[in-house]
């Protein structure tokens, strides 16, 4: 019963548009919760407080589903057979975010009609599902389960379609059969960490978000340092998964809701600059961009150009 449950849903899971599922049992994570905390003691997490009010949740998962026994894992492709113009003057998006709809709303809508068509496989049985705003370690779980392993910049690498991917987590009050890790295969590449302009993955396997251009454009609504150089991006940053080998696969996705909008694409800083707040909340409407709000994201432009 317990096989043919688990094969069941993993079918679910690929019909509904998601290109690896991965599952593991649900536990404590001890080793994962031990390195976090002391990242967080460390205040690598700048000052995204929120990650040591839910600590507790995000170790052990009996705290977010008292019920708990399984928790799968999903990897949904974003990447786009699209690129930045390699010139100064055009400041860049991160590809994640460049598209029509923010990536939340299309997943919570794929996780809910997914998880009421698990929930009529078995009588009682109850899920919940996440996509990268709840209080769980997707990337640690993603990792557990095989999806990919834990690369050098700190995001998941799938052997065949690399890193550019969202990662969905689905908790599930059952036992089902399991997936093991797979191997990391960064070995002696650290492509990645040379790469990095600010210094942000201060060493292998970890990333001081104070540094991280994606933090500093994003959720930092304070003034940039000085010190920081964003290296022309003004939302995010994919410059240590730009790098990677395993992303030179050329895996994209065919939901043309993440292809680059052309209001927005590789226009020059004027352009940006001759926006008004309306404007901006027009043509952002529904993206993630909404979250850096008009001002952040007029000062991430104006720092490109000092």
């Amino acid at each position: 019963m317990k096989n043919n449950i688990t094969n069941i849903i993993r079918q679910k899971c690929i019909e509904s548009g998601f290109i690896k599922v991965g599952i593991s049992m649900a536990e404590e994570l001890m080793e994962e919760g031990r390195y976090l905390k002391l990242w967080l003691e460390e205040k690598m997490n700048a000052d995204m407080k929120w990650m040591n009010n839910t600590f507790e949740k995000r170790i052990n998962p009996e705290l977010v589903m008292s019920d708990v026994k399984s928790v799968i894992s999903l990897a949904f492709l974003y990447d786009t057979p699209f690129a930045h113009k390699e010139d100064p003057d055009i400041p860049k998006i991160s590809r994640y975010a460049w598209g029509e709809k923010d990536y939340h709303k299309v997943i919570k809508k794929k996780l809910k009609a997914l998880c009421a068509e698990i929930e009529k496989l078995q009588e009682n049985l109850k899920t919940r599902a996440y996509i990268d705003d709840g209080p769980v370690m997707d990337k640690s779980w993603a990792v557990r389960s095989g999806i990919g392993w834990m690369g050098k910049h700190t995001n998941v690498i799938n052997k065949d379609f690399g890193s550019f991917f969202f990662i969905a987590t689905i908790l599930v009050n059952t036992e089902l059969d399991y997936d093991e890790p797979v191997e990391d295969l960064c070995r002696g590449c650290s492509l990645c960490v040379s790469a990095c302009p600010t210094g942000a993955i201060y060493e292998e396997y970890s990333v001081d978000a104070n540094l991280c251009i994606s933090y500093q454009t994003i959720e930092n609504r304070n003034d940039i340092p000085e010190e920081i150089d964003l290296s022309g991006w003004i939302f995010g940053c994919d410059i240590c998964q730009d790098v990677c080998p395993f992303n030179d696969n050329k895996f994209f996705t065919d939901n043309e809701l993440f292809f680059p909008r052309k209001e927005i694409f590789n226009k020059n800083a004027d352009e940006f600059l001759s926006w008004d707040e309306d404007s901006f909340n027009k043509i952002f409407e529904g993206t993630p961009v909404r979250r850096t709000k008009y001002k952040g994201f007029i000062r991430n432009i104006n720092k490109l150009l000092k």
